[in-house]
This record gives C-alpha cells, sequence and structure tokens, in this order.
C-alpha cells in the first residue's frame, strides 16, 4: 500500500495530479482518517499503460518501512474493556494510560498531540468506531508502533461522520511517518473484512479478536 507522496514518485507526477486522478477513479484508493492509499499494483498497472517501467518495490522503501504486523502491533499495545470517560479528552486520556510500552514520561505530550489531531477533525470513521493517532511531530517517542483497542464504558459523541457515538478506539503510536501511514493503511483494510469488524463490534475477547486479526492478515497477504 502506498501514501498519495509515493504514488506520486512512482508515477513522476505531482501530489496534486494524483489526487486529482483518484478523483476521476483512475486511480483506485482506500479512504481513512481524511486520507489516501494506493494499491501497489495498481500503480503499477499505471506506469504500464503510461508506457513506462514499473519500478520495483525497494524503490519506494525506505529504513524503518519493513513488513508490519497489525496482530503484533495489537498484541504489544493491548485490548482493554470498560474504559471511562464522558467526553473525547477523558476517554482518550484513560485508554492512552492503558497502553503497554509507553512511558509516563511521554504519557502527557502524546495525549496533546492526540487532542491536537481531534481539533483537525474527529477520527471517527464511522460503525462506533474511531481511530486516534498522532500528527507527524509524534516521530521519536517511541521505537517500535504500538496500537491499543479500547472499548469504552459508555459510547461517547465522537464527532463521526455517520454521527453513531463510539465505543471502540484504536489508538496509534508510531515511531516515524511512513510507519503510521502504513499501520492505518493496514487497519483499514482489515476492518473492511467483516470476521474482524464484527469481533470488535461485539467486544469479543482479546482472544478472539487476535484470532480473527491474524486470519484477516493471513487473507490479506495472499490476496496481495
Amino acid at each position: 500500500m502506498l501514501s498519495v507522496r509515493e504514488a506520486a514518485d512512482i508515477l513522476g507526477i505531482s501530489q496534486k495530479t494524483v489526487y486529482r486522478w483518484i478523483q476521476d477513479g483512475r486511480l483506485p484508493s482506500h479512504r481513512l482518517g481524511g486520507q489516501h492509499f494506493l494499491e501497489r499494483s495498481e500503480v503499477n498497472n499505471l506506469v504500464i499503460r503510461e508506457g513506462r517501467r514499473p519500478l520495483p518495490d525497494a524503490a519506494v522503501e525506505t529504513e524503518g518501512n519493513e513488513d508490519i504486523s497489525l496482530l503484533e502491533t495489537l498484541a504489544r499495545g493491548g485490548i482493554f474493556y470498560r474504559i471511562s470517560g464522558t467526553t473525547k479528552k477523558d476517554v482518550l486520556r484513560n485508554a492512552l494510560n492503558m497502553i503497554k510500552g509507553v512511558d509516563e514520561s511521554v504519557s502527557d505530550p502524546l495525549f496533546q498531540m492526540f487532542v491536537a489531531r481531534e481539533e483537525l477533525a474527529s477520527t471517527g470513521i464511522g460503525d462506533h468506531i474511531a481511530i486516534p493517532h498522532a500528527r507527524g511531530s509524534l516521530v521519536g517517542y517511541i521505537s517500535q508502533p504500538i496500537l491499543s483497542l479500547s472499548f469504552l464504558e459508555t459510547p461517547i459523541d465522537y464527532g463521526a461522520l455517520d454521527g453513531q457515538p463510539v465505543f471502540a478506539l484504536f489508538l496509534l503510536v508510531s515511531p516515524n511517518v511512513r510507519t503510521h501511514l502504513r499501520i492505518l493503511a493496514r487497519l483499514s483494510f482489515c476492518l473492511h473484512d467483516p470476521e474482524f469488524k464484527q469481533a470488535v463490534l461485539s467486544q469479543a475477547s482479546r482472544e478472539t479478536i487476535l484470532d480473527t486479526l491474524a486470519q484477516t492478515e493471513a487473507r490479506l497477504q495472499r490476496d496481495s
């Protein structure tokens, strides 16, 4: 999966042109949190149609861009239930405090980054799910990506596009922007899988959620 910038580099065009092609339907994309992600195969197919040679995977890979396991990332952060709070700030603070691997010395700066991101636009993606994540200034706080899933004790108004209250929060903390975008894209794909999404919406056990995610990622790998 590629960001708009990576696709623009491969195609030798501006990011503005990539966005126009997405709007025109020339380049299929997946949208998450206001950002577009594109399948590498779709970009390479377009390169071939344009009469150019597709770039190898290594041409758009950089340090820290190794294959990411969403399962390992979520297991690292943890799955939590009955998180209290009646406002967005309350639940963000309480959910962040639960995450494994986040040192207390950086929890407050991270919280402020989460809040700043929400002030730009809600990360509620619909269907009672939100994916709070910090902006690019998050880089440098941790060495490995961490994803947690917190189920709220009381659903809250999160400003989601569909107007539905949110009770499932995927909090994402990443060591660099490239990894951050890749995890967001992979999580978006997995949440389109009916079995994994149902496991989340039904607030299934930790074991069930992780097992279902493992199966979903395995299918994703086979289909990619």
